[in-house]
């Protein structure tokens, strides 16, 4: 598959924001146990998400190792945080995204190719990549009609 790779510009937005530490092995699961969690804690304060639901991995893909996954719910100003979700700001600004067709389990090459991108191109990224999840198990129950772009903040020029 190819991944085309575009320079864009990232609006700032509000989120509902998870954190949590997984394994590779059991990010399926925390995954969407966080995003049920979030879509609740909206529902609950009586408003929508403003956007699709975005995850930022920290850390190395190594199996067996633990890593801090975020979780954000995109949301309209005004929530004030509860229990463990906390609202926060993300920065707006130059960015790089690619979309991937396809399962989530085969996403790694649309990684590659915004990295690729950025050394090519002598830009610095600005915070950990997202995904932001455009369609998904919630709407689909066929992975090969998952559709995620994947976005690296930049340093501005």
């Amino acid at each position: 598959m190819t991944y085309p790779v575009e320079l864009t510009e990232l609006e700032a937005l509000t989120a509902a924001h998870l954190r949590r530490h997984t394994t590779i092995a059991d990010i399926g699961e925390c995954v969407g146990a966080g995003y049920e969690t979030l879509y609740a804690f909206v529902a609950e304060a009586g408003t929508a998400p403003s956007g699709p639901p975005q995850a930022a991995y920290r850390g190395d893909f190594l199996p067996g190792e633990r890593l801090d996954l975020d979780l954000y719910l995109p949301i309209p100003g005004g929530l004030p945080a509860q229990g463990d979700i906390d609202i926060v700001t993300l920065a707006g600004g130059p960015a790089v995204r690619t979309s991937h067709h396809g399962p989530y389990d085969e996403i790694s090459a649309a990684y590659e190719a915004v990295y690729e991108w950025v050394r090519e191109s002598g830009r610095q990224p600005a915070g950990a990549p997202r995904e932001l999840y455009l369609r998904g198990p919630d709407s689909t129950p066929d992975p090969a009609l998952y559709v995620t772009d994947v976005v690296l903040p930049l340093r501005k020029e």
